[in-house]
């Protein structure tokens, strides 16, 4: 039985869902508009500093752009801060745009996505975390 500190990242998660659902379905805020899927990808070297690495991820990733449904990537090294809220410990950041969650979850079972992953970008990696969420307009 989970106890209830355990508990609350899944209430928030199913608060945080439910409340995505009211709002896209546009019956909680006007003039919000669902614009896609944004999949972001944060990296942890294993080896930080080297340059050779950082482009060999670099072009790794502009191979996923050949993958139906990927409308968008964009790629960049951490900014250094010093403000608490910033959690500035990765190394690299990866932004990819789709159109719908759909196309992302399709991005991720396509064939090139696996084989990029598993053998020129995990080979290279500590860490991945991944955020995914939907990308809104407010008019």
């Amino acid at each position: 039985m989970l106890r209830p500190l355990n508990r609350l990242p899944l209430i928030v998660i199913g608060v945080t869902l439910a409340f995505s659902a009211l709002l896209f379905s546009g019956s909680v805020f006007a003039g919000i508009e669902n614009k896609g899927v944004v999949h972001a990808v944060f990296l942890w070297l294993k080896k930080p500093g080297d340059e050779q690495h950082r482009h060999r991820l670099l072009r790794a990733t502009q191979r996923l752009r050949a993958i139906p449904g990927v409308l968008d990537i964009r790629f960049g090294e951490k900014i250094e801060s010093d403000r608490d809220i910033v959690d500035d410990s990765f190394d690299i950041g990866i932004t990819m745009y789709f159109s719908t969650i759909e196309a992302m979850n399709e991005y991720l079972v396509h064939p090139l996505h696996h084989a990029v992953v598993e053998q020129e970008i995990r080979p290279l990696v500590d860490r991945i975390v991944v955020f995914d969420f939907s990308h809104v307009s407010i008019r």
